[in-house]
């Protein structure tokens, strides 16, 4: 693609992220890239420009010959796969920001890519303005990860920093996350923790060379979060994060879990606040690293996307070395133990979820909150009905650690203390 001429780009989608990165181009002036045609679904919404800068058939689009990278920003995952998937199957360069896109068809895209030489990048898809995607496909392709976890969505930890630092109550800081345009006027994909399940899929692929279906990952969040609960982890000095989490286990399984957390002051994510996201990477050999940034917003994100824009007009592609790697894809860990919190208003879900290792917190008239030890396979398999329940669930620690590994902690601190 020849770099010295002005590169046209077909735009979908004029939301919060399309609408960022229009106005980031229209800023810098000296950037090869102009947002030659714009494609949206409805012709009666009112939007920041006049009717003629749109237009309305995508596949009138992908079939312009005259535009040079078309860049996917809708939130409708279906329609964006068809979007992309057919400007693939003619040999696109294209730019994604749907997550879900790409959580649920990721095997499919690699395979268009393969078979008709197209090229997608996606570095918005995951941690808004922070480049973790490229991180760990090159500077860790040759190194082992351990483990990544973090703060993958802007807007349930915005709601959390409002609860812990303004001592605001759940709806307020759900609808002030909701004026403010990091949250969706729906917000459960954010809050119910689907949106950083589906990050938390790409990741794995990059970081363990395992394509993980959304169904694979058992996810909570903090919808039915509650006043009792961030009262339980004020007592244990500590505040509450969203926390998306995948490690390699002794015997080369994988632990994939978003799931609220106690995050105490000696923590890395601890510092990670309002609609900023953090992610750990555990290198084999480098060690523990912290990526921090702004995860929601039209800038941040549409910062990212233009990023991809840039990569791919000088030919950048992913290699994904650890797909190509690791031919045998490695099991879920299911029997792996950890310790949580619950509060529920069903004694029968105790039993459900098999937990062990009862200890009780709280007992109120209609609810009781307690923790116990629970297997991965038995919050993979309960995840619904804990939703249908109302109750709350959260780790002890962001590292999700093994019960055992917790004791023989404890067991130290205790012969040296």
């Amino acid at each position: 693609m020849d770099s010295h001429r002005l590169l046209t780009i077909g735009l979908f989608g004029f939301g919060c992220v399309g609408q960022g990165l229009y106005d980031i181009l229209a800023r810098e002036e000296s950037l090869p890239y102009k947002v030659a045609r714009i494609c949206v679904k409805d012709p009666n919404k009112l939007r920041p420009l006049p009717p003629e800068n749109f237009t309305y058939d995508w596949l009138e689009v992908v079939q312009d010959e005259h535009l040079d990278i078309l860049v996917e920003a809708i939130s409708d995952a279906n329609e964006a796969y068809a979007i992309v998937s057919e400007a693939l199957r003619r040999g696109k360069k294209v730019v994604t920001a749907n997550k879900k896109l790409v959580a649920y068809h990721l095997p499919e895209l690699l395979a268009l890519q393969e078979e008709f030489g197209g090229t997608l990048l996606y570095e918005s898809a995951v941690a808004g303005g922070i480049p973790i995607i490229r991180t760990v496909e090159e500077y860790f392709s040759n190194e082992p990860v351990a483990r990544v976890h973090g703060i993958l969505n802007g807007s349930s930890n915005y709601i959390l920093s409002q609860i812990f630092k303004n001592q605001k109550a759940y709806s307020e800081a759900l609808k002030e996350a909701q004026d403010k345009g990091f949250a969706e006027l729906d917000p459960w994909l954010d809050v119910a923790g689907a949106d950083s399940r589906h990050k938390l899929c790409i990741l794995a692929a990059h970081a363990f060379g395992r394509t993980l279906a959304p169904e694979e990952v058992a996810f909570f969040g903090i919808d039915f979060l509650g006043h009792q609960d961030w009262e339980f982890a004020k007592q244990h000095d500590a505040v509450i994060k969203l926390v998306a989490s995948v490690h390699e286990t002794a015997d080369g399984e994988l632990v994939p879990l978003v799931l609220p957390s106690l995050v105490r002051a000696s923590d890395d994510l601890y510092g990670v606040e309002q609609e900023f996201n953090g992610v750990v990477v555990e290198g084999g050999y480098s060690g523990t690293q912290l990526f921090k940034g702004r995860g929601a917003g039209g800038h941040p994100t549409g910062s990212a996307v233009l990023s991809d824009i840039e990569s791919i007009s000088r030919g950048y592609r992913y290699g994904y070395k650890k797909l190509q790697r690791h031919k045998n894809a490695a099991a879920l860990a299911l029997d792996y133990e950890l310790e949580v919190y619950l509060r529920c208003p069903e004694p029968d879900l105790v039993v459900a979820l098999g937990l062990s290792n009862l200890q009780t917190v709280q007992r109120e008239a209609d609810a009781f909150s307690l923790i116990g030890t629970v297997t991965l396979g038995n919050l993979i398999k309960s995840q619904e009905q804990i939703r249908q329940a109302g109750a709350y669930i959260m780790a002890l620690s962001s590292g999700f650690e093994e019960v055992k590994e917790v004791r023989e902690k404890e067991s130290v601190a205790w012969s040296n203390a």
